[in-house]
């Protein structure tokens, strides 16, 4: 039972990524941003720049890299980090053609297994990896990808609203779906404590609003180990 499980959470992934990489390698427009960043990471970028001038930040699934070249425009050293070789050849160009390359480092490689090493970067930038994933493989990301982020680091999540609509009409009875091989998860503002409070401390939470589209961008700052909030929600 537990094979066949883990067969078809593996299959949902490989559906998801076959999906993503008919987009970038269609030719055509992405239906989501390509180039303009969130103006929640803008300010985020604009806040390490003036106090954190040396700072490494990681572009987890950072695509074609709209905000791996924000944070490099700003000065600091950007990992770009994405399981598809396209969107980085797309990152490398623009990096060329803007002069950053020296500030930008891109890999290839899985989000839940980063070829990186625990502590290394003074923040970590997640615009649409977190909501693809499922709840299962929550445990993984909070231990090896927040594990990335120096304590007292910053980490800017952006994730999918209950408010998201895919077309006009569509309704849902779960706070999750499965659209054109792809896994959506959709989060209402309380979950962030739930979910996030043990190792993060909640500094804002923005909602976006946008015709079909819904959106939290939610800035939180990592806990040292040893002040990581019990699982009853009570400080250390």
């Amino acid at each position: 039972m537990r094979r066949n499980v883990r067969d078809a959470r593996g299959d949902l992934y490989r559906k998801q990524q076959r999906f993503f990489a008919q987009v970038y390698e269609s030719g055509h427009p992405t239906p989501w941003p390509s180039t303009e960043p969130t103006p929640a990471v803008s300010r985020l970028a604009h806040l390490l720049k003036r106090h954190k001038a040396r700072s490494r930040v990681l572009d987890l699934g950072c695509g074609e890299g709209r905000h791996t070249l924000l944070f490099a425009r700003a000065g600091l050293f950007t990992v770009g980090l994405d399981y598809l070789a396209t969107p980085l050849k797309t990152v490398a160009q623009r990096a060329q053609e803007q002069q950053l390359t020296p500030r930008i480092e891109l890999l290839l490689g899985d989000a839940l297994m980063p070829p990186l090493k625990p502590g290394s970067f003074d923040a970590l930038v997640d615009s649409g990896v977190f909501h693809h994933l499922r709840k299962a493989d929550w445990p993984a990301y909070f231990n090896r990808v927040l594990g990335l982020v120096k304590p007292g680091g910053c980490f800017h999540l952006t994730v999918f609203s209950t408010k998201f609509k895919h077309y006009p009409g569509e309704r849902r009875t779960r706070n999750w779906s499965v659209h054109r091989n792809h896994y959506d998860r959709f989060f209402a503002k309380c979950d962030f404590t739930e979910i996030f409070s043990r190792r993060c401390e909640i500094l804002a939470i923005e909602e976006e609003r946008a015709g079909l589209n819904g959106f939290f961008h939610v800035l939180m700052r990592t806990r040292p180990p040893h002040c990581r909030r019990a699982d009853q929600g009570r400080p250390c």
